[in-house]
């Protein structure tokens, strides 16, 4: 591992979410190639290499992603409702865990140092966007599973009253892109 950072607390779970339809994309947009692999496992390996002991994978019934070595996959079979469905699978799955990180496998930039420092949070921790708002990656304590698992449809965490939420600037605005049309996945391949 290469980080600065120490590795997340073993208590501490990583949920990727790789069950979207991808339509603004118009096809698989997680098993299109970027940079030499398909773009989720860009995401994959960020969360692998950040040292996270537990790895869970949320896709939906329709996804030709298969999991990797040490990951938990979990099918969501009402993904196409929205990405709050895809939360409240990942959080029941990994509800175990004192602390869990929530990731997007069409972010393939983020860096394992920025997924550490969420993960050494307490509370609830958003990642600064490019236009100020709250979003992914963010982390939560064990305070919010119940809320994050009340999500429906395409309201994320943010839509949530969560107290004392704080928000972190990733460092480099590169690292919180998402990648959702093909002229996106073109304009980032170098």
């Amino acid at each position: 591992m290469n980080g600065s950072m120490p590795p997340p607390d073993r208590d501490t779970a990583l949920i990727l979410l790789a069950a979207g339809r991808s339509e603004r994309f118009g096809g698989d947009k997680l098993s299109a190639h970027f940079r030499g692999k398909p773009l989720w496992e860009w995401a994959a390996c960020c969360a692998e290499e950040a040292g996270f002991a537990h790895l869970y994978l949320v896709v939906g019934d329709h996804s030709k992603i298969r999991s990797r070595r040490n990951w938990h996959t979990i099918v969501n079979p009402d993904a196409a409702r929205g990405m709050g469905t895809s939360i409240a699978a990942g959080v029941a799955a990994a509800a175990e865990h004192r602390r869990i990180v929530i990731a997007l496998a069409d972010m393939p930039m983020v860096d394992p140092d920025h997924l550490r420092l969420l993960a050494a949070g307490e509370g609830t921790v958003f990642t600064r966007q490019t236009d100020g708002s709250a979003g992914c990656p963010a982390a939560f304590d064990r305070a919010s599973f119940g809320a994050l698992r009340t999500l429906d449809g395409d309201r994320g965490a943010r839509s949530l009253s969560l107290p004392d939420a704080r928000i972190i600037d990733p460092g480099e605005h590169a690292l919180v892109i998402d990648i959702d049309t093909p002229s996106e996945l073109a304009r980032y391949q170098d």
